[in-house]
């Protein structure tokens, strides 16, 4: 995949971070959910949510994921990235993290990164399918 492509891929993410939305699977019953991930420039991307949430459970239950980033209004971008989210609790990534967001985590969590119920979600990308419009269609990177 040429890097020029990468960074579109990264940038439609990083564009509609606040436009998006995690699957999971609950038995065979998906659930999707609106998240606001970070993402980082190598791909890296991860989702702060409460350890004592549904999405975490169901993670725990089935590690596979689908999440989705669309463009507002017209979906004219979109990024749809499937693999597995993993839960981790090292404090010093989870401080990294916390530092990353562009958003105010204190509203949710007032005790910072230390606490408790402070989730971090470590998104393992396998396929990303993306377009940077619809009349150029859709494309797949791979990673598998």
């Amino acid at each position: 995949m040429k890097l020029s492509e990468t960074q579109k891929i990264i940038s439609i993410m990083k564009d509609n971070c606040l436009h998006a939305y995690l699957a999971t699977c609950y038995g065979d019953q998906p659930a999707v959910r609106p998240v606001s991930p970070i993402v980082e420039g190598d791909l890296t991307i991860w989702v702060t949510t409460f350890c004592s949430s549904e999405k975490v459970n169901q993670i725990q239950g089935n590690p596979k994921i689908c999440l989705a980033f669309v463009e507002q209004p017209s979906g004219d971008k979109a990024a749809f990235v499937f693999g597995e989210a993993k839960l981790i609790p090292d404090l010093e990534q989870k401080k990294r993290i916390w530092n990353l967001t562009t958003f105010d985590l204190t509203q949710h969590f007032p005790e910072g990164y230390e606490s408790k119920d402070f989730c971090l979600l470590k998104i393992l990308v396998k396929k990303i399918k993306w377009r940077d419009s619809w009349e150029g269609g859709t494309r797949i990177y791979s990673l598998t």
